[in-house]
């Protein structure tokens, strides 16, 4: 019966099936680890150094993942970071210092650098195997159904994780754990088979060569200048939404991150309803542009109550501009031979500067003792989205 639904609804079931599953369990950690570093007694400040090494992981995965999913199959490698993500959880729950969270988050990192654009690349693939084109509706739909599942998963871990501050991590490692089998199943199911990219005989050589042919790419820099600035202004939300909004505002766990998710997927639906019918430049600077008039007013702000409202509307463009970034690289990579060499290798240069911009957010808070002053430092880094639009326009024409 499975496979008499239409290849591109296959592909699309896939795909978001895929995402779902995947993001369920990694996002039950979602606000944990701070709170979690912070139970285990590591200082406020020393927890962005920790969340560095996440970084430093990811930088140092993403190009072995993009060369070695071109060169052996996407879902293998798929398949081997959720093994990897499992196996860092395991390691926060038996070791419990500055040193060993470290390494944890290194390895996740890398987990996760291993499924970096791995989906991506392989759907596009069937997309082209099956002569079905790049759909920016699909692309809002991944977002919406990640962002729900993460509302789901979040939710599950923030109870656990009063019950317990293991029981989360627990759930999480045991559920990565049984991805390989449940994605194996269900792509023999719908009679679909692991993909790489044709050619296999490269040289060192020949992959310098491929770098460089990215590097003439304007897509390819839009893509990177897209990615950097929306990354690194996110980074400050990320990590210190929980001890921001629960530890000094006292807001209810719980209450707090089931109404960003809200935010997050409404954002996710408002950009599926936009996607067709305003022009995706517009959409670009409008989106940027309240986001860092958001961050900005935030910094300014003493009143709880409005900031956790500035805080929805932010989570709320983040979710716009998350589809936005998913559709164009789903454009992007249509056509090309290695897509997941090329998608780490745009993340890769991306985690480099996220690296560098979470040591210079640890020292700027140091030196001011005030999160707020990360408000104006996120909107700076926003900013950097908006030097995409030259290059946007210049492909157009």
């Amino acid at each position: 019966m499975l496979k008499s639904i239409t290849v591109k609804k296959r592909i699309a079931i896939i795909f978001l099936i895929f995402t779902a599953f995947f993001t369920l369990f990694r996002s039950s950690m979602s606000g944990i680890f701070s709170l979690f570093y912070a139970n285990n007694h590591i200082p406020t400040a020393s927890i962005s150094s920790i969340k560095s090494f996440q970084s430093i992981g990811i930088m140092l995965g993403l190009l072995p993942a993009g060369y070695l999913s071109d060169r052996i199959g996407r879902l293998k490698i798929l398949n081997l970071s959720a093994i990897v993500i499992s196996f860092s959880f395991l390691l926060l729950i038996l070791f419990r210092n500055f040193i060993s969270f470290s390494f944890a988050e290194l390895l996740y990192g890398i987990g996760l650098a291993l499924n970096s654009g791995i989906l991506l690349s392989y759907v596009t693939d069937l997309q082209e195997q099956n002569k079905v084109v790049p759909d920016s509706k699909l692309m809002g739909r991944q977002v919406i159904i990640l962002n729900i599942t993460a509302l789901i998963g979040g939710n599950i871990g923030t109870y656990l994780f009063n019950l317990n501050n293991t029981l989360p991590i627990w759930f999480a490692l045991i559920g990565l754990a049984i991805y390989p089998v449940f994605v194996i199943c269900l792509v023999k199911s719908f009679s679909f088979t692991d993909n790489k990219a044709n050619e296999e005989n490269k040289t060192l050589v020949d992959n310098i060569k491929i770098f460089k042919q990215f590097l003439q790419k304007r897509k390819f820099w839009i893509l990177l200048l897209l990615n950097v600035g929306y990354d690194c202004g996110t980074q400050f939300i990320l990590i210190y939404w929980s001890i921001i909004y629960v530890d000094k505002l006292h807001f209810n766990l719980s209450l707090v991150y089931t109404l960003f998710m809200g935010a997050l997927i409404l954002g996710s639906v408002v950009f599926n309803k936009l996607v067709d019918g305003i022009n995706n430049l517009v959409l670009v600077v409008l989106s940027t542009g309240c986001m860092i008039t958001l961050l900005i007013l935030s910094s300014y702000l003493t009143d709880r109550y409005l900031l956790l409202l500035f805080f929805l509307l932010i989570e709320l463009i983040m979710g716009m501009m998350s589809g936005q970034i998913s559709s164009m690289s789903n454009i992007a990579i249509y056509g090309e031979t290695n897509k997941s060499l090329m998608l780490s290798f745009v993340s890769f240069l991306t985690e480099i500067l996220v690296s560098v911009s979470l040591f210079f957010n640890d020292g700027v808070m140091k030196l001011f003792n005030d999160l707020k002053v990360m408000y104006i430092i996120s909107a700076c880094y926003f900013g950097i989205i908006l030097l995409s639009i030259p290059l946007w326009k210049r492909m157009k024409q």
